[in-house]
């Protein structure tokens, strides 16, 4: 198959997987840019990376355990370790370069995922390279890209966990160890994996049952993790907006943001948008209060504004 259309092929379910993960932050959409920074560390530095340190560390264990030995040392140990560690930098960066946009454990997950997406998407072009047949490109493609093709950004949304909870976290120590937890619970769940895929090689186990049981924990985890960010997201506009009402959010709005059942009001204006300044609004307050960020003060007074003259225009077109 030519290198452009197994590019373009993988491409189109790893941007569907980054776009399912990013519409997580219901509220606060992070930055494209910032998103496809991510992607691009993942895709470019943390795959080369990678690459390097396991080719390095490759020849003791050749020495030590044998050409067998080394290969599955590679795939339990050596390449979860390297491949999670150089793929968190990327998170490490963003959280370290733009902490304030850097609002917690939903943003971690969003960055995270979108790094593991892209280490994916060039991994999986390396190996869809190497098929001598369709038929062994078409095998590869389902398997890699289709089957498991969600778990390189599952792996590294626990790192980008561990960030998101670190940002929050009241002294730096506690926060030191939310990211190490972070990183070591991505290493275990790709060492989980590996070892899985490992045994089932060996022992001649079901491949698609493996699969079958990281889906249903990723899915358990996914659907816990929404519920929660989303009853987190309520109770945060329950608490930093109220102030708000009715100056700068109509009554209506603050019901429909912070209420579980409440539906959405009609709008003269665009919903996204206000839900967009609403979000970081609340954010920003939060970081204020909880964190003293003073620099904060002036995107405070910013996004109340934008927000009081949509609720004006609201208003005035009702």
């Amino acid at each position: 198959m030519p290198l452009p259309i197994s590019a373009l092929l993988v491409a189109i379910p790893t941007f569907i997987y980054a776009a399912i993960v990013r519409r997580i932050d219901r509220f606060e959409r992070e930055p494209v840019s910032y998103v496809v920074a991510a992607f691009i560390w993942g895709a470019i530095p943390a795959a080369i990376l990678a690459l390097i340190a396991q080719l390095v560390l490759a020849i003791p264990a050749k020495a030590a355990f044998g050409q067998h030995g080394a290969t599955t040392l590679s795939a339990s140990i050596v390449a979860p370790v390297t491949e999670e560690t150089f793929k968190g930098l990327a998170v490490l960066f963003i959280y370290l370069w733009r902490r304030r946009e850097f609002d917690g454990w939903v943003d971690g997950i969003v960055y995270g995922s979108t790094v593991g997406f892209g280490f994916a998407f060039v991994e999986n072009i390396l190996y869809l390279s190497d098929a001598r047949t369709v038929s062994d490109w078409v095998g590869l493609f389902l398997l890699r890209v289709i089957i498991f093709g969600f778990m390189h950004g599952f792996y590294t949304s626990l790192t980008g966990i561990g960030f998101g909870l670190a940002r929050m976290a009241p002294t730096t120590a506690r926060g030191v160890v939310y990211v190490l937890g972070g990183l070591i619970l991505a290493v275990l769940a790709h060492a989980a994996h590996n070892t899985s895929l490992e045994l089932a090689d060996a022992t001649g186990a079901a491949t698609l049952c493996i699969a079958g049981f990281n889906y249903l924990l990723l899915i358990v985890l996914m659907v816990s993790l929404s519920r929660i960010s989303l009853r987190h997201e309520r109770e945060m506009f329950k608490t930093y907006l109220v102030d708000e009402v009715p100056d700068v959010i109509s009554p209506s709005a603050y019901a429909a943001l912070s209420a579980a059942h409440t539906q959405d009001p009609a709008y003269p204006y665009p919903q996204t948008t206000f839900k967009q300044f609403a979000g970081e609004l609340a954010q920003r307050k939060r970081q204020l209060v909880r964190l003293g960020e003073a620099a904060n003060l002036a995107d405070v007074d910013m996004l109340r504004e934008q927000l009081k003259k949509m609720n004006t225009s609201g208003a005035a077109a009702r």
